[in-house]
Parts: structure tokens; sequence; C-alpha cells
């Protein structure tokens, strides 16, 4: 499956170049959440998921979420209309109790690392598929 990353887009024409990207082929969208704590950058937040949302009813948000809390996050992105919320191992406290509250959500649930975390940690949450 193909998700392009909207952060790419020429933010000023946001929905156009989602319509774009689509007509392309891609699969699904993927939406760059950052909060300027847990990386340096600060992007968008539910706002701007939800305004996408009522344009593109039937799509594939999947909500990368680059921030420090994300559990804190859950509840906002599922109303903007996320379907795929992707959070951080290292921004999690309890990461086997996040993947709980996206599933428990109606979310599925994915879990990156930053690029310098070593992969072997993940293996933990693999069992439960990332869906409990």
């Amino acid at each position: 499956m193909i998700g392009p990353s909207i952060l790419n887009s020429d933010l000023s024409r946001l929905a156009e170049e989602c319509r774009r990207m689509l007509d392309a082929g891609a699969d699904y969208l993927h939406l760059d959440v950052m909060d300027g704590h847990f990386v340096p950058n600060l992007t968008f937040g539910a706002p701007v998921v939800q305004s996408l949302r009522d344009k593109f009813p039937g799509v594939i948000f999947e909500v990368h979420m680059m921030v420090s809390n994300p559990d804190q996050w859950i509840p906002d992105m599922k109303r903007a209309g996320a379907d795929i919320y992707t959070f951080h191992l290292e921004a999690s406290q309890d990461p086997t109790q996040t993947i709980e509250k996206i599933r428990s959500s109606g979310m599925m649930a994915g879990c990156g690392i930053k690029p310098g975390t070593p992969v072997q940690p993940l293996s933990d949450y693999l069992p439960c598929s990332m869906s409990c």
C-alpha cells in the first residue's frame, strides 16, 4: 500500500495536493503530526485532520504522531477522523496501554521509532499485532 506524507505538499493548497496524491494512486494519506517537543518541528493537529476529513470522507488517514504524550491526542484524532494512529515507542509511558486506548477508540494502532532507536523493543508489541 502507498500512503504518501502530505507534509511535502504545498500547505497553502493542501486539499488540492491531497486530491493529486489520491488521483496518482495513493491508497491512503499519511499525516505527520509534530508537537515541537518530541521532535523540533511543529506541524498541524486535529483541526487540519478534521478539515481534510470533511473533504475526503472515504479516504484512510494515518496520523503519525511525533508528539511527547501520544495518549493525550487519541480522542481528538479519533473525533477528527483518523483511521490509523501511529505513535512513537519512545514517547509512550506504557505502549501496551497506548495500543489498547487506540484500539478501544476504534482506530488501528501503529508504532514507530526514531532512527537511532533499536528495533528490538518493538518485538515486545508484535504479539498483539498492534491490534491487541
